[in-house]
């Protein structure tokens, strides 16, 4: 065991003194005068809503401490809007730049010529700040508090952004406007829309925005936000149009696809398809005490991807097929390596978002069921509320047999989207037998909550033949004042998952069938107890943003597995100790050249078997928009429990470069030397490895 571990790190807080200063700036800069600006000046709007004497925040970023920050007042179509903006400009190119730079937290903010007799209050200038948090007005006031004097307006905090009235009002223009071709007002109450906090219409803003510009011929802007769309919302019931818009674009370029026409007019099929191919030779060569080479591994490993869909104006059908294969230059006789990992047509119609999808699939939501062959049927029964039903086989990715023949299931999943803005909440049951035994019934939820400065994640699932929770999980993210961060991970379970198929563990048995030749029912049910342990593992951790270029992350996990009993003919397994593992990161941006990442980290590991120090040198530099390098280095310092002792040293060089933005090439290389010391004698091997490959994009 090490003598020390290392030291806590500790953090301190600001003191009065800085709060008080910046209370008295906040009154000081709320009540200034507004900044002349330069003549034909320019400005950025950074969001913007309909009301007067609305209370804006400003989100913290360093890109606004040498501008001023205003607010504007104008009238559109007869109703007053407000506009938060920054200036002042000289040239219009130095506005845009700025407006690039702030797309992460302004996704749409907009040039304009900047102009006084609009200016109503400035919440920055040059010389001072407000207190600054995120950008949303808050418009509902009382009457007698929209009067107050202008000089005393000040930022609430995660306040909400509109009021429902005037979510539904900003969506309703904007369908309006776009049905009418009125492009450009349609844009600007989506960017309304879209700046507001998570509200239950965002993620229908932001598709309809990247129609809206796509449809204006503002290509390059629809592209950017259908790819924030992806982002945000991957596996979103819009996604798969969103995806099909970003490919029709980014290959317009390219000869039209054929599509098939229908006899009428009105109605037309679009076919399209999409996928990637990927090849990867991993190759590992070892030496034992410098006496012999041997390789280890050699292997090719390809990853195959096809969707089609095929739209019309009723139904989408969608063909999907994901594969991949391992192929040993080692052993090349071994053919098994060959997996189906998705392979379904799915018929969705289009008026109520209803499906049906037939084959190897994976579930999205719910549960611990995750890939099966079969069928699963979703009825919509509003934008957020959907019922799927389930039934097949459940399917071992690991294991080569392409079709189960022993376990079958069927199951409900009910979800609610997003409700109160901020909730959205799966229901889930499943009952799946085993050779005629009841295999697993449970049921079980998992819900959700995201905002702008936390997040949380909760799963529970209960098997209600064994009587027990099998899984309970918390996830937790906050965002807290002073850029920290805190996070905490609790995860209980059942080790195997407690399954009646946990009766095998240990057995001269293959199958459920065979077992019960020679033990009746209850048996097997109690040697499924027998073989199930209890798991809990707890991280808790953080992070502090230290400047512009440095942030510090630190966390600790403790992990433990209860133990089994003997039963069987099978003996019991011990109570593992709790293992500890203790983690911090030093993480430095724009440290040797621009935009690079590194990141220096210490991490101790105790365990029942050793106790291991680790200190690691990670960089991530861009040689060039297309060409990344990304060195690393680890040392590790080991005590194992049986007297031993080992050091390691690991070098890796990792470079990936994109060419035409369609094929990507990646190339590690590596070398790692262990040195053992047992009973005063000193062994050790090292190891040379390396990975060459490329994934194209078609």
């Amino acid at each position: 065991m090490f003598t020390t571990m290392p030291a806590m790190l500790r953090q301190l807080s600001l003191s009065s003194v800085f709060y008080t200063t910046m209370l008295i700036c906040l009154l000081l800069i709320a009540g200034s005068p507004v900044a002349a600006e330069p003549a034909s000046s320019y400005s950025v709007v950074l969001a913007s809503a309909p009301g007067k004497n609305l209370k804006w925040q400003l989100r913290e970023s360093h890109l606004f401490k040498n501008h001023t920050v205003y607010v504007e007042q104008t009238m559109i179509k007869g109703s007053p809007w407000e506009r938060l903006n920054v200036g002042f400009f000289k040239q219009r190119e130095q506005a845009a730049a700025l407006k690039n730079k702030t797309k992460k937290i302004y996704p749409g903010a907009w040039v304009q010529k900047a102009s006084a007799k609009n200016i109503a209050f400035t919440i920055h200038t040059p010389t001072g700040l407000t207190k600054a948090i995120s950008t949303t007005p808050v418009t509902t006031l009382k009457p007698k508090q929209a009067t107050v004097s202008k000089s005393k307006q000040t930022a609430i905090p995660n306040s909400a952004s509109l009021t429902e009235k005037q979510l539904d009002s900003l969506m309703q223009r904007a369908k309006t406007d776009f049905k009418n071709k009125k492009y450009s007002s349609s844009i600007r109450y989506l960017n309304a829309l879209i700046a507001a906090e998570e509200h239950k219409y965002s993620r229908e803003a932001l598709e309809l925005l990247g129609l809206t510009r796509q449809r204006k011929g503002q290509k390059a802007h629809a592209v950017d936000t259908y790819e924030k769309y992806l982002a945000f919302y991957p596996d979103a019931d819009g996604s798969d149009r969103v995806r099909q818009r970003l490919t029709g674009l980014l290959t317009a370029t390219n000869a039209p696809r054929k599509s098939l026409r229908m006899t009428t007019i009105k109605e037309r099929d679009e076919l399209t398809t999409y996928g990637s191919l990927a090849q990867y030779y991993q190759h590992n060569k070892t030496s034992v005490d410098e006496i012999e080479n041997i390789t280890t591994l050699s292997q090719l490993i390809t990853f195959f991807d096809l969707t089609t869909l095929h739209k019309t104006t009723t139904f989408d059908h969608r063909y999907q097929f994901t594969a991949d294969h391992v192929y040993d230059f080692i052993d090349s006789r071994d053919d098994s390596e060959f997996r189906f990992i998705e392979a379904y047509y799915e018929l969705s119609y289009r008026k109520t978002g209803s499906s049906g999808r037939f084959g190897r699939q994976t579930l999205r939501t719910g549960g611990i069921l995750k890939r099966f062959d079969g069928l699963s049927v979703g009825y919509q029964f509003t934008p957020d509320l959907r019922l799927n039903v389930l039934a097949g086989l459940p399917v071992d990715i690991d294991n080569k047999s392409s079709i189960n023949e022993h376990k079958t299931f069927y199951g409900f999943t009910f979800e609610t989207g997003t409700f109160l803005n901020h909730w959205s909440m799966n229901l889930f049951y499943f009952d799946q037998e085993s050779d005629g035994l009841q295999d697993l019934n449970t049921i079980g939820a998992d819900v959700r909550y995201r905002d702008k400065k936390k997040s949380f994640f909760g799963m529970v699932d209960y098997d209600l033949h064994y009587k027990e929770v099998t899984v309970l999980q918390l996830n937790a993210n906050m965002l807290l004042a002073q850029n920290r961060t805190v996070y905490l991970n609790a995860y209980m379970r059942k080790q195997p998952l407690l399954a009646t198929t946990n009766a095998l563990i240990g057995r001269q048995e293959q199958s459920l069938e065979e077992l019960k030749t020679v033990l009746n029912n209850e048996q097997i049910y109690q040697l499924a107890r027998d073989r199930t342990a209890n798991s809990e593992t707890l991280t808790i951790g953080g992070s502090q943003k230290l400047s512009e270029k440095y942030q510090l992350t630190a966390d600790i996990t403790l992990a433990h597995v209860g133990d089994t009993v003997a039963s069987g003919g099978v003996a019991a397994t011990p109570d593992t100790d709790t293992d500890y593992f203790l983690s911090t990161q030093l993480i430095a941006n724009s440290l040797l050249m621009k935009n690079d990442s590194n990141i220096f980290g210490v991490r101790y590991y105790s365990t029942d078997s050793s106790d291991t120090i680790s200190f690691i040198i990670n960089s991530r530099f861009p040689v060039s928009r297309s060409w990344r390098l990304n060195p690393r280095l680890q040392y590790d310092i080991r005590e194992l429990s049986n007297g031993r002792s080992q050091t390691r040293l690991r070098a890796l060089l990792r470079t990936d470069y994109r060419f035409s933005n369609r094929i990507l090439f990646d190339f590690d290389i590596g070398y790692d030397e262990t040195f053992e010391t047992n009973n005063g004698q000193d062994l050790g091997n090292n190891n040379l490895f390396f990975t060459l490959g490329y994934r194209w994009d078609f």
